[in-house]
C-alpha cells in the first residue's frame, strides 16, 4: 500500500482550473471533468434528482435522447463493462455531448451520488486520460469514452434507473422514491492517483489502508482465521456475473468486539457512502443490523505495501478489492466491486 496523499471530499465541487488558459485536455470531456463544479441542492431529494435527470435529457437532441433514455427493462442494463469499451454501449458516450450537454451531465451525477460518490464518477474517467497514449486518441479509452444510459422515465413515485459505465467504472443505481440502490457497481482506477490543480486525486482513497486496519484489529488466531490465501486473490463477482454468491470464506464477524465492528463498518462506509448521505445512513443501518452474518476473508501479506486482496460478504453484501498485475504495479492497478444480492438492479426495492 502507498502512503497515501490526503484528498478532502470539501475541495470535490471547487476544483481549480489546471494550468493556464492555453492548457491542453485530450478531450472536451476531460475539460469539463477537470474544471466544472457541478451544481448541486441542499438536500439530495428524489425531487431534485429527478430535475436534474429531466435536464439532462431535455439537453439532447433528438438522436442523443434515443441513445441516453431506454426503457426501465432494457437488457442494456445487465451488459455493463469495467474493460475498455471498443464499440457502441448503451447510453450515450461523453465524446459526443457538447460543454452544456456534458455540464448537465456533471449536475445529474453530482444530484444522485454523494461527495464520495462524485468524485469516483469524475475521477476515474480522468485517471484514464492518464492511459492515453501521448494523449492522443485510444479507443475504449479516456474520459470520452464513458457511457451514460436513463432506463424508465425520472419520476419521484416510479421506478427508474441510471447506469454511468467505461473504463474501470460501472455505476448502476435504481431509483424508487426516497429508495435507492446502487448495486452492482464496480469501481476501480489506473493509475492509483494523479495531480489535478494542485490536489491530488484519489478515486479510490483508503479502501485498502482501512481494510488493512480492520485486519490489524484482529487478534492472531482471528487472523490466522481470516487468511484465505498467501498471494492476492481475484475479484469473483465482476461484470457478466450478475446472481453468483460466492462460497463465504475467513472468518465469521460473529463475536468481533466493538472495536472490531467499528473498523468492519468504517470499510464498508467507503462503499456504501457513495450513495446520498439519507440513502446511505439507511443502507448502512440495515447492514449493521446484519453484522453478526457476514464473514471478513483476506488474501496476500498484512502489510503497508503487501499486495493483498479482501472480500467482505454478508446476506445482503459483497465487497471486493484486488491490485492487478497490468501495468506492473499493483498497487497503481485497483479493482473493487459492492453488490446486494437481494437488491440487484434494485430488485428489492422496485418489487419485481
Amino acid at each position: 500500500m502507498k502512503k497515501l496523499i490526503p484528498c478532502f471530499a470539501s475541495i470535490l465541487f471547487l476544483v481549480p482550473t489546471i494550468g493556464s488558459a492555453a492548457t491542453k485536455y485530450p478531450s472536451l470531456p476531460s475539460k469539463v471533468l477537470s474544471n466544472y463544479e457541478p451544481k448541486t441542492s441542499k438536500a439530495a431529494t428524489p425531487k431534485a434528482m429527478v430535475k436534474r435527470a429531466r435536464q439532462f435529457l431535455s439537453g439532447l437532441n433528438d438522436d442523443l435522447h434515443k441513445q441516453a433514455a431506454l426503457p426501465f427493462d432494457s437488457a442494456e442494463k445487465f451488459r455493463w463493462t469495467n474493460v475498455p469499451p471498443r464499440g457502441p454501449q448503451g447510453g450515450v458516450r461523453l465524446g459526443d455531448l457538447n460543454e452544456k450537454q456534458l455540464q448537465q451531465a456533471c449536475d445529474l451525477l453530482a444530484a444522485v451520488l454523494s461527495p464520495q460518490g462524485y468524485l469516483k464518477a469524475r475521477g476515474i474517467p480522468l485517471a484514464d486520460d492518464r492511459l492515453l497514449r501521448n494523449g492522443q486518441r485510444r479507443p475504449g479509452f479516456g474520459a470520452e469514452d464513458y457511457w451514460l444510459a436513463i432506463f424508465g422515465v425520472p419520476s419521484a413515485e416510479e421506478p427508474w434507473a441510471l447506469q454511468f459505465d467505461g473504463h474501470h467504472l460501472a455505476i448502476n443505481l435504481t431509483f424508487h422514491g426516497d429508495q435507492m440502490s446502487l448495486s452492482p457497481s464496480f469501481i476501480g482506477t489506473q493509475p492509483r492517483g494523479f495531480k489535478l490543480g494542485g490536489q491530488t486525486v484519489e478515486p479510490m482513497l483508503t479502501k485498502d489502508e482501512a481494510a488493512l486496519a480492520l485486519f490489524r484489529s484482529l487478534s492472531k488466531a482471528q487472523q490466522q482465521e481470516a487468511i484465505v490465501g498467501r498471494k492476492r486473490g481475484r475479484i469473483v463477482t465482476g461484470a457478466g456475473r450478475d446472481g453468483r454468491v460466492p462460497q463465504p470464506v475467513g472468518i465469521p464477524t460473529k463475536g468481533f468486539n466493538e472495536k472490531q465492528n467499528a473498523a468492519l463498518m468504517a470499510v464498508i462506509k467507503l462503499y456504501v457512502g457513495d450513495l446520498p448521505k439519507t440513502q446511505a445512513g439507511k443502507r448502512m443501518a440495515e447492514l449493521k443490523a446484519q453484522m453478526d452474518s457476514m464473514t471478513f476473508g483476506w488474501w496476500g501479506p498484512a502489510e503497508d505495501d503487501g499486495d493483498f486482496s479482501y472480500r467482505i460478504q454478508g446476506p445482503s453484501l459483497i465487497i471486493e478489492y484486488a491490485g492487478q498485475d497490468l501495468g506492473g504495479d499493483p498497487h497503481e492497478h485497483l479493482h473493487s466491486m459492492y453488490r446486494d444480492p437481494t437488491n440487484e438492479y434494485g430488485k428489492r426495492i422496485v418489487g419485481k
